[in-house]
């Protein structure tokens, strides 16, 4: 007679347990350091180039907000310990992000206060990666706008190079003398990065690179990109159409300034971007909408700061856009 075994049920010790991690809930099979140590890389481009024009001026904004945003993040995880490591290298895409859109000649205490409200407000407070609302840089940025509108100029900033280009934000001088302005400067120039602008976010070439090296590592879906840059350009159109000698022709917009950059690096940030593809389309020309009308008919130059808010306030919204589930039910 064969020996009957009883089978004890699990154990809370013994018992799978389901791992329900914070997000973004994108599954790679990587850890959040290697994602952001890509994003470091594809940012080395247009450091470099910042570098050639601007010499050791640039890099002393980028070593400063690294290290102040590293010890920041280091200081409030001793104090408050949570999920969101230092480790991870998100507060050093961060800091990078945040110095290319400062004025190179950012003095240190504006850097400081600019990395507290970015590592600890923006992004602490709320969790860290995976549950911020707002991009922290582009948060961190807009304080620093309103509180010290004077120290955020970029042309103040940049009024001593030495080259031939015009000596004033391209967006500043569209608002000034309208579309006459785009004479003043060589769509190559703008391309090369040879225009006034934040430490690096003027690159367009460089950042464009490494936009496209993101893409092809898949660390950002292509949808984002793309839906900003036909919702700008169609934007873009229509009011020069409408009124050219107010508005621009599109490319000088899609050109000036930081509007790549924010296609390609702000946007698509993980945590505040859509996770289904067509509210990502639809969340990047949204993007674009909003960038060219707060240029077109605000008082604002540039306007990327505020066009990412919206978005991001936008995000959660478009997330609901799905298809539905077929083949459930009594279908």
């Amino acid at each position: 007679m064969k020996e009957l075994k009883v089978v004890q049920p699990p154990t809370p010790a013994t018992k799978p347990m389901l791992d329900v991690a914070v997000g973004p809930h994108w599954r790679h099979g990587k850890g959040l350091a290697q994602i952001h140590q890509r994003w470091v890389i594809a940012l080395v481009p247009a450091m470099l180039a910042s570098f050639y024009f601007f010499g050791p001026a640039s890099l002393r904004i980028f070593g400063m907000c690294v290290v102040f945003a590293i010890c920041l993040d280091f200081l409030s995880e001793k104090l408050a310990p949570s999920r969101d490591l230092t480790s991870n290298w998100s507060s050093v895409v961060l800091a990078l992000l945040l110095a290319f859109m400062l004025p190179l000649n950012a003095p240190w205490w504006l850097i400081l206060v600019g990395c507290f409200f970015m590592v600890i407000v923006g992004k602490k407070m709320f969790g860290g990666v995976g549950a911020h609302p707002a991009h922290p840089a582009v948060l961190s940025l807009a304080i620093l706008h309103l509180s010290w509108p004077g120290r955020m100029d970029n042309t103040d900033a940049l009024k001593h190079l030495d080259w031939s280009a015009s000596l004033i934000e391209p967006l500043r001088l569209l608002k000034t003398l309208g579309t006459s302005a785009e004479s003043q400067y060589q769509l190559t120039d703008l391309l090369l990065g040879r225009q006034v602008a934040g430490t690096a976010e003027g690159m367009v070439i460089f950042i464009l690179i490494g936009g496209i090296f993101l893409l092809a590592m898949r660390e950002i879906q292509w949808q984002l990109p793309l839906g900003f840059i036909v919702g700008l350009l169609g934007t873009a159109t229509a009011l020069h159409m409408s009124n050219p000698e107010v508005f621009a022709t599109p490319m000088f917009y899609l050109l000036s300034g930081g509007t790549v950059f924010m296609g390609f690096f702000l946007i698509t940030d993980h945590t505040t971007s859509p996770v289904n593809r067509v509210p990502m389309f639809l969340c990047g020309i949204l993007a674009g909408v909003l960038l060219i009308l707060i240029r077109g008919y605000s008082k604002h130059i540039d306007g990327i700061v505020y066009a990412v808010l919206l978005v991001n306030l936008c995000s959660p919204l478009m997330d609901m856009i799905k298809s539905k589930v077929k083949g459930g039910g009594n279908e």
